[in-house]
């Protein structure tokens, strides 16, 4: 069945009707063609799930009737957010794409030491509002009823001030005898019970200081083998690992 994304406030649970804005009713209306009396399926981003049955147009607005209400969860077991140095081009939009259907539950854009990409504050946000919107598209997509939020453009200092003493691991290039299949045996009972922080750098990578920064806040670094990998493989390569072996994934 089709999926759609409605905001919470465009739902009367009452009168059992859900208000259909302009974009997700052009979607539904030219791409799906869909008409009154089709059935599609609505999440609002904060759980709820419904089944909707198309009225048509009433005032110029797209309405449908709520037929049937759920709570579908469909988030991991294991809390993994991602810490991404921010990358070149159109690199972030993917990764954020990804991120989301593997089950990452925040997205936190940094800027560090070697990052290329340096934004001021209306472009930043812009790119914010931006990587949430594909960020509830990838959620249309692969069912999650959860949109995970895409935090505001920070440094590194200021993404330590809020994660606190959570544990983090980071994505090293250089880090050539730990490997991240070491950090996750010997840490497993840990990381299971609090939200993990997967720390992936930019083009540039980390610089030496970075580095010693998340070891002294009693971080690990890993490496993931042998070959280097690119910013926007190797964080979704490692979350699908830490997924698999410590979450729901496969």
């Amino acid at each position: 069945m089709h999926r759609i994304f409605v905001a919470p406030h465009n739902v009367n649970i009452v009168d059992r009707l859900v208000v259909i804005d302009d974009e997700q009713a052009r979607h539904i209306e030219r791409v799906l063609r869909l008409k009154s009396g089709d059935s599609l399926t609505a999440f609002d981003g904060t759980g709820a799930e419904y089944n909707l049955r198309l009225q048509g147009r009433i005032d110029g607005t797209l309405v449908g009737e709520i037929e049937d209400i759920r709570a579908a969860n469909r988030e991991p077991q294991l809390r993994l957010a991602l810490i991404q140095g921010i990358a070149k081009g159109d690199k972030m939009d993917t990764i954020i794409q990804k991120a989301v259907e593997i089950g990452i539950s925040a997205i936190y854009p940094v800027v560090t030491q070697y990052s290329v990409v340096r934004l001021d504050k209306e472009k930043a946000e812009k790119k914010v509002n931006r990587w949430q919107t594909i960020a509830r598209e990838a959620c249309k997509q692969c069912r999650r009823n959860l949109i995970p939020e895409i935090k505001p453009v920070m440094d590194l200092q200021a993404c330590y001030s809020h994660i606190k003493d959570a544990p983090v691991i980071m994505l090293y290039e250089n880090e050539t005898e730990i490997r991240l299949r070491t950090v996750l045996e010997q840490n497993a009972d840990k990381l299971k019970n609090n939200t993990v922080f997967l720390l992936v750098g930019p083009e540039g990578g980390f610089s030496p200081e970075e580095v010693a920064e998340v070891q002294s806040r009693g971080g690990a670094t890993a490496g993931l083998g042998p070959r280097i990998l690119r910013t926007e493989t190797a964080g979704l390569a490692a979350a699908s690992i830490i997924m698999y072996e410590l979450g729901d994934l496969g």
